[in-house]
Parts: C-alpha cells; sequence; structure tokens
C-alpha cells in the first residue's frame, strides 16, 4: 500500500524568513477563498504520495468502506 495526502496547495518556504511565511498563508488564504466564492475547490485539491507516512496515519474514519455517513466528519 502506498500512502499519500490529499493538499490544498503545497508552498515551499523558507522558514527563517517569517515575512515569507505569512505572504504564503495570506496567499493560500486568498486561493482557498476565491476557489470558494467561485465554486472551483475541486481544482484546488491534489494528491502527493507520502512517503515519510504508513497506513497507521490513515484516519480511522476514511479506513471504514460501510461508514455512508462520514461527510459530518471531514470538517474537524
Amino acid at each position: 500500500m502506498r500512502t499519500g495526502r490529499i493538499v490544498i496547495y503545497s508552498y515551499v518556504v523558507d522558514l527563517d524568513n517569517e515575512e515569507m511565511v505569512e505572504r504564503a498563508k495570506t496567499c493560500a488564504y486568498e486561493d482557498i477563498m476565491n476557489a470558494v466564492k467561485y465554486n472551483e475547490v475541486g481544482n484546488i485539491l491534489t494528491v502527493e504520495e507520502a512517503t515519510d507516512l504508513d497506513p497507521s496515519d490513515i484516519p480511522e474514519f476514511l479506513k471504514d468502506e460501510e461508514d455512508y455517513e462520514w461527510s459530518h466528519r471531514c470538517f474537524r
């Protein structure tokens, strides 16, 4: 089994540059808000392979294939 992440944007930043980090956070916020406003959220979701994770990192609610009422738990 390969593990991965569902991500909304993935900006690479210099963590030692606080201004850059804040600018990236602001850009991410604005991009997300525009995606919601224009009904394009599906366009900003991507899948990345995560070689640093293993199957035990997958949340339980995603593992239960028979749990059809999972959607209320997605936004915590």
